[in-house]
């Protein structure tokens, strides 16, 4: 929800009229609490997902769509257009980007082309030919961190690919830290922020803990990383490993907002204020290498409370969900 009023607050320090509208399954989602408006949508597996972003886009002048998850990336820049037609800017990569990093395969081969040092990495067929223990096994197309594990003998092995099934990417374990990197790009290829956050504690994909750091080895690297990728632009990040000693080891690039981005803006690197400047013709003021080093991120859950009008609606009402 921090991101939602890191939005709202760049829009009032730019002095326009402008809304927060999201888009939910359910209004039993916090983001509608905050927001100004919410819509329905169905899931990103039904047929009229596209369809009901555009009727909302079209019936609220909405000038800007900022996708949040992996769910939805490749179809709106499948349809980036059909937005573009309706006045509206999607934060969105081409359709060939996001094939890039959603495919961690390919997302490999890009570090290694790139001139940086690439996590060796197997199909599972590969693998299985050749095993080794401690290992870092994932989705070959994948989202908040599901069916990613680090294996530690053949007994787990076989239990996760039983879950998971064998579409997987198996990789070297890299011990040390873990770092990721927001970064914002503006559409002309201009870098106008890079700071890297070290991640200290991950609960289910998203960081609980994280502190910035200033690295110049971490921001040429994924200066390098970025510049190799053409037509990646907006606010992105990319996560790294590395060993103590060692050279950042990339192994993931997220074409959206990460989930630790609210403490890369309250560090002073205002990504929302910088995408709407863009979007709105307006110069971009950021101060490339300017924010607060050593500044530590902890999160904690915090509940919302609203008045509801038709419980029977509410997910979990026939049974409870468990997360």
């Amino acid at each position: 929800m921090s991101l939602l009023e890191a939005f709202r607050e760049a829009i009032s320090r730019l002095k326009f009229r402008g809304k927060l509208i999201v888009s939910e399954l359910t209004e039993a989602a916090p983001a509608v609490v905050v927001a100004d408006e919410w819509h329905y949508a169905p899931s990103v597996a039904d047929d009229g997902y596209v369809g009901r972003l555009l009727e909302i886009v079209e019936t609220r002048r909405v000038g800007l769509l900022v996708p949040l998850t992996d769910l939805d990336l490749l179809l709106l820049a499948q349809h980036r257009e059909d937005f573009q037609r309706l006045g509206c800017t999607v934060m969105i990569a081409p359709p060939e980007v996001i094939d890039i990093c959603r495919d961690k395969r390919r997302t490999n081969e890009l570090v290694a082309a790139a001139g940086l040092k690439p996590i060796p990495s197997f199909t599972l067929k590969e693998f299985l030919d050749n095993p080794f223990y401690p290992c870092f096994i994932k989705p070959l197309v994948g989202s908040a961190a599901i069916g990613a594990a680090k294996i530690e003998d053949e007994v787990r092995l076989r239990s996760h690919v039983a879950t998971y099934e064998d579409a997987t990417l198996v990789q070297e374990y890299i011990e040390g830290q873990e770092f990721t990197v927001d970064v914002y790009r503006s559409r002309d290829g201009e870098i106008h922020a890079i700071v890297p956050r070290q991640r200290l504690v991950v609960r289910g994909g998203e960081v609980q803990k994280a502190v910035t750091i200033k690295d110049a080895q971490l921001e040429d690297a994924t200066r390098t990383l970025v510049e190799s990728l053409d037509d990646l632009w907006g606010v992105f990040c990319c996560q790294c490993r590395r060993e103590i000693g060692g050279e950042p080891r990339f192994f993931e690039i997220n074409p959206r907002f990460g989930g630790g981005a609210p403490l890369a803006i309250a560090a002073g690197a205002d990504l929302p204020l910088y995408l709407l400047q863009e979007v709105l013709g307006m110069p971009i003021t950021s101060r490339y290498g300017e924010f607060t080093e050593r500044l530590l991120m902890l999160r904690y859950d915090e509940g919302l409370y609203q008045q509801i009008e038709d419980v029977t609606q509410l997910p979990g009402y026939d049974a409870p969900e468990f997360r």
